[in-house]
């Protein structure tokens, strides 16, 4: 008996999300760090709801290779949350326009060399594009890590748009 398929999840969509929204909505100890960050990482399914284990482990990554970075969360409000299986579950990134072009070279070399990916690993993440007039696209994908190069390619194409 083999193991269930699962298909594959790839979706490029227009967002009403928006940095000043995700201020807006932070507690204000929290808004005034954030104003300034390139990477925001967001928790795995909503503003209150904890953070996929490891996510301390990419937020010093991406600050060591020189992106603003931070997660959406108060110390004392920080969780995480274990998933047991074989699936890299990196989680949701809201990412400012400007950092776009180094976010997706840094992010790559993370899941290759820092998390050791294989083609067929499955990953699943998510990433919220600030475009240059303030509006955002959300990247989200569901699949095999070989697949991976489209997701970055969709997310580069937002910093060409207007």
């Amino acid at each position: 008996m083999s193991g269930i398929e699962r298909s594959e999840r790839f979706s490029v969509e227009e967002s009403q999300f928006s940095r000043e929204q995700l201020i807006g909505d932070a507690p204000p100890s929290l808004a005034d760090d954030l104003r300034c960050k390139d990477v925001i990482i967001l928790p795995s399914h909503g503003s209150d709801d904890a953070f996929y284990a490891g996510t301390l482990d990419t937020l010093d990554y991406l600050n060591e290779h020189h992106l603003n970075s931070d997660v959406y969360a108060t110390d004392e409000a920080y969780r995480e949350l274990s998933l047991h299986a074989a699936d890299l579950w990196l989680g949701t990134f809201f990412i400012a326009n400007v950092a776009i072009p180094i976010f997706c070279g840094v992010i790559s070399s993370y899941i290759y060399e820092r998390l050791n990916a294989k083609s067929s690993d499955r990953i699943s993440l998510k990433f919220i594009v600030e475009k240059k007039k303030g509006n955002a696209v959300t990247v989200s994908f569901d699949g095999k890590v070989e697949d991976l190069d489209k997701v970055i390619d969709a997310v580069k194409s937002v910093s060409n748009e207007d």
